[in-house]
C-alpha cells in the first residue's frame, strides 16, 4: 500500500475525476482509512455500512457456493454508489451522480483500488 499521505491525494483526485459526491477507503470491518465526503456526513457510519453491504453480499454468495462479489453497484434516484475490494483488508467506495457513465466509474474505481491495494 502506498504511503498514507499519498492516499488522501489519490482519493481526492478520484472524486474530482469522477465529479463524485464522496470517495472513501475503508477497512473491510468498517473503519475509516480515508474519506472525502460532504460536511455533516458521519464517516464512521458511512464506512461501516459500506463494509456491511459488501459483507452481506459475500455471505449470500457463500450460501449459494459462489465466489464473493468483486464489486457492488447501488443505484438510487439521484446517485450511484460503487464499492470494490482494494486488497484483502480494504474497500474503495465512490458515490457519483446517477447520470455518471457507470463504465467509466467502474474503470476508474478499479484502477485506484488496485493502486491502493492493501495486502
Amino acid at each position: 500500500m502506498m504511503a498514507t499521505g499519498n492516499v488522501g491525494t489519490v482519493i481526492k483526485d478520484l472524486k474530482t475525476r469522477l465529479g463524485g459526491t464522496a470517495t472513501a477507503l475503508v477497512s473491510r470491518d468498517g473503519l475509516v482509512l480515508y474519506a472525502d465526503v460532504p460536511p455533516g456526513v458521519y464517516t464512521e457510519t458511512f464506512a461501516i455500512m459500506c463494509a456491511t453491504i459488501l459483507g452481506a453480499a459475500a455471505t449470500a454468495n457463500t450460501e449459494l457456493n459462489r465466489a464473493p462479489p468483486e464489486r457492488i453497484v447501488i443505484e438510487g434516484n439521484d446517485s450511484k454508489t460503487v464499492i470494490v475490494g482494494s486488497g484483502k483488508k480494504a474497500l474503495l467506495v465512490a458515490v457519483v451522480d446517477r447520470s455518471a457513465d457507470v463504465a467509466k466509474v467502474l474503470d476508474e474505481v478499479g484502477k485506484v483500488a488496485e493502486l491502493l491495494k492493501a495486502n
